[in-house]
């Protein structure tokens, strides 16, 4: 996983308007770590961090769903749900 020094520490709020903006995008968690990937098929990448309380309420937004069967064992991927 890389890391840029250069990225920055979001609340839940901003990463739910992130998200909502840039639909490729993410909420990706390890063991250790959450942060939002650009790409949600490349869940190394990443765009912003958050800490593990913003992350959970993050999880709990309902316009966020959890992906299934996703490549890397111990991550967890969320990404918005598509409105019909």
């Amino acid at each position: 996983m890389s890391i840029d020094a250069e990225l920055r520490k979001v609340d839940a709020e901003y990463a739910i308007e992130y998200l909502q903006e840039h639909p490729e995008s993410g909420l990706c968690c390890d063991d250790r770590h959450c942060w939002i990937t650009p790409n949600a098929n490349e869940t190394d990448r990443q765009a912003l961090l958050l800490d593990a309380v913003e992350a959970e309420r993050l999880k709990d937004n309902p316009r966020l769903r959890l992906v299934s069967g996703i490549a890397h064992a111990g991550r967890s991927l969320w990404v918005v749900r598509r409105m019909t």
